[in-house]
């Protein structure tokens, strides 16, 4: 393999590996808040009321198309690289 690809790999992951570490960070965060401190997950908020624990929940959605949307944005900008150098190459 190409030297080039190596390093664009390498820069793929040194970007998506800690936005996947926080994913998982943010999704258990909910179940562990729930296991460690209910009391405090279970009073209102101050948006309408509403349990912290479902506004948490309610949260995940929109941070789910974030991580999306960042993630095809990164992918999107290593694979035109990864192209160009795979036609240098080619030639």
């Amino acid at each position: 393999m190409d030297v080039r690809l190596r390093q664009l790999i390498r820069k793929k992951n040194r970007i998506l590996g800690p936005a996947f570490l926080f994913a998982l960070l943010f999704y258990f965060l909910l179940p562990l808040s729930l296991m460690f401190i209910p009391d405090i997950m279970t009073r209102p908020s101050l948006f309408y009321g509403i349990p912290w624990a479902w506004l948490y929940a309610f949260l995940q959605i929109p941070m789910t198309w974030l991580l999306c949307s960042f993630y095809h944005l990164i992918a999107g900008k290593v694979e035109k690289e990864m192209d160009t150098v795979e036609k240098e190459v080619m030639h």
